[in-house]
């Protein structure tokens, strides 16, 4: 009998996940599918990046800082880990995000979005332009009325220009998170001198034989 034994790469899986969704969110037919899939191709993207971050901690790190951060890690943010580990691990001379500038300034906003759909406030609203009085849109931040006492920041996220209702989340939407996503992961590849995309290290699963000790991939029937 021969086991395998595989790290699982969290980032891997939710990206593709994300990726999925976010297909099925550009089907013409899908109807208000559409704004489920694309809902969730946004969360799943933005925990693709607290994934991404974790093991990124773990394998490039220094082992004696990586141990006292593991020791300590939930009381690090997700904003925490990502400046943390170029500061630990980054090129000498550019240590750190610029957190005044995209896509650092998104990536603060998205992490803003998950918080506010994981723990919602009990009091969250939401607002519908009636068309008719079975047919309602989600009300578009530029369509406000004058004199209506609501702020466009109670529609949309001021940057990224993502609704705050859950239910007017769209494609587009979905969009604007994975570029922003992949950004963030380009940058942090740059900080860290290439060692998060070569040899696409951050998609990569860890397979080894795990059993019977000893034994060798040539050691398995080819059929």
């Amino acid at each position: 009998m021969f086991v395998f034994k595989s790290n699982i790469n969290s980032f891997h899986y939710l990206y593709q996940d994300a990726e999925y969704f976010h297909g099925v969110a550009h089907d013409p037919n899908a109807g208000f599918t559409a704004v489920r899939a694309s809902r969730s191709a946004v969360l799943l993207y933005i925990l693709s990046l607290e994934a991404l971050i974790n093991r990124a901690l773990d394998h490039f790190a220094p082992q004696e800082l990586r141990e006292f951060f593991l020791a300590r890690e939930e009381r690090f943010s997700i904003e925490d880990k990502w400046q943390l580990l170029p500061l630990l691990a980054g090129k000498l001379g550019e240590r750190h995000f610029d957190r005044s500038r995209y896509p650092w300034s998104h990536f603060a906003e998205l992490i803003k979005l998950r918080n506010d759909f994981v723990h919602p406030k009990h009091d969250r609203a939401a607002y519908y332009e009636a068309l008719t009085k079975s047919k309602w849109l989600p009300l578009a931040w530029n369509r406000i009325p004058d004199g209506m006492d609501i702020k466009e920041s109670e529609i949309v996220y001021r940057l990224t220009r993502i609704p705050r209702d859950p239910y007017a989340i769209r494609e587009e939407h979905a969009d604007t998170v994975k570029s922003v996503v992949d950004a963030m992961i380009v940058e942090l590849d740059r900080l860290l001198e290439g060692r998060i995309l070569r040899d696409d290290w951050c998609r990569r699963d860890q397979m080894g034989l795990a059993w019977p000790v000893g034994a060798k991939l040539d050691d398995l029937p080819s059929e």
